[in-house]
């Protein structure tokens, strides 16, 4: 997954221990001199170099924590998502409230689609510092993953706000204010979302004229007005200006689900988990693609294992429980369709399937309320 964020972020180096400074630390020279080194290999991105120096400043003296965060952010800005994870964890052992530790293994969970332990971190880290541009666009990115724009608005306002060039967090809030102008969210604030939307398409062409990023965007926002055919002729030529951008495959099969073009929907998805295999979205997408397709028993493996990275999915846990009543398996399905309850409770289908699951195990009651609850959303436009 991209990191849809600012520049890389390195803690400012204070003081190293009297101690560390007449250890032997090589031809580098001190300890202070490699840091700065170190640093300096960061600003140019060379992260490998970087990555080098701090190891051997925390051989010298591994108590070190700024070398130990900025260790993290060198292996994070790699690639090396569980090293970075691991450097980040040893600070936080020292350091509990550690900003920089826990907003990066936050988005290191992300980029490993994680996503429960990454709401978890960030949440930590908002308690301590709320004023950061990055945390607002990882907490809006986390609710847009989840599909759920009313949560994404706010963070991304704040977001833009702190930083209002960032031109990856203005695509996620302009896609939010689309599902929230033409989609089947009802807004939970009361606002001129559409008037939005083509103030954030004008911002878009005039700072990403010609770009990928532009015509996902665009691609957002017909998909968000159900126009499918032009969603994903946006994404094909996002696709075309470039051909490593990390979830079109995911978008195009999302799309091509949606026209019920089915095996070509699971093609694309499966090139998606070739890329960013255990994509949790990609799990989710290609599970509902086989319920809709009432391939069961493919979907079954498929939700179970992206459940275990994002339990509190609603789209999983709704398809989970949809697959097992359909295998006749109904006492399997209601914790799944339960949970997908609690997890969006305005939703109506799912109190439909656990009607129709506690109807078939005999509990009448449970079966009368949730048909009751199903006509009032169902009503409602739920």
């Amino acid at each position: 997954m991209t990191r849809r964020g600012s520049a890389p972020t390195t803690v400012v180096f204070a003081a190293i221990v009297a101690s560390a400074v007449g250890c032997a630390f090589g031809q580098a020279g001190s300890p202070e001199e490699m840091f700065r080194q170190a640093q300096a290999a960061s600003r140019e991105n060379d992260y490998g170099r970087a990555e080098r120096l701090y190891r051997e400043i925390l051989a010298g003296d591994p108590t070190i924590l700024a070398a130990r965060v900025n260790l993290g952010l060198a292996c994070y800005w790699q690639h090396k998502t569980r090293a970075a994870l691991a450097e980040f964890q040893k600070a936080l052992e020292t350091r509990p409230r550690e900003f920089s530790a826990l907003l990066f293994s936050g988005l290191a969970y992300i980029e490993l689609t994680e996503y429960d332990r990454a709401q978890a971190m960030l949440e930590r880290a908002k308690q301590v510092k709320d004023r950061d541009p990055l945390l607002f666009w990882a907490l809006g990115s986390l609710a847009m993953i989840h599909n759920d724009a009313n949560a994404a608005v706010p963070p991304l306002e704040r977001c833009a706000e702190l930083d209002p060039n960032n031109v990856r967090c203005r695509w996620l809030l302009g896609s939010a204010y689309a599902m929230l102008a033409y989609g089947a969210q009802k807004p939970t604030v009361r606002a001129n979302y559409a008037e939005r939307v083509d103030a954030t398409l004008a911002w878009m062409r005039g700072h990403q004229p010609g770009s990928a990023l532009l015509h996902v965007f665009q691609g957002d926002v017909f998909a968000a007005r159900t126009s499918t055919d032009e969603a994903l002729r946006e994404y094909q030529q996002a696709l075309a200006f470039d051909p490593d951008w990390p979830d079109i495959h995911l978008l195009i099969g999302s799309l091509l689900g949606l026209q019920g073009r089915f095996d070509e929907a699971q093609v694309e998805l499966k090139k998606q988990l070739n890329l960013h295999p255990g994509d949790t979205r990609a799990l989710v997408e290609s599970g509902s693609v086989s319920c809709r397709a009432t391939h069961y028993s493919d979907a079954v493996p498929l939700l179970n294992e992206a459940l275990t990275r994002d339990a509190n999915n609603y789209e999983a846990n709704y398809r989970l429980g949809q697959a097992y009543l359909a295998l006749e398996k109904p006492s399997q399905s209601l914790p799944y369709l339960e949970r997908a309850a609690r997890v969006r409770p305005e939703k109506s289908s799912s109190y439909y399937l656990l009607y129709r699951a506690y109807r078939v195990l005999g509990q009448r009651d449970k079966a009368a309320g949730a048909l009751a609850t199903f006509r009032k959303l169902k009503a409602a436009g739920g």
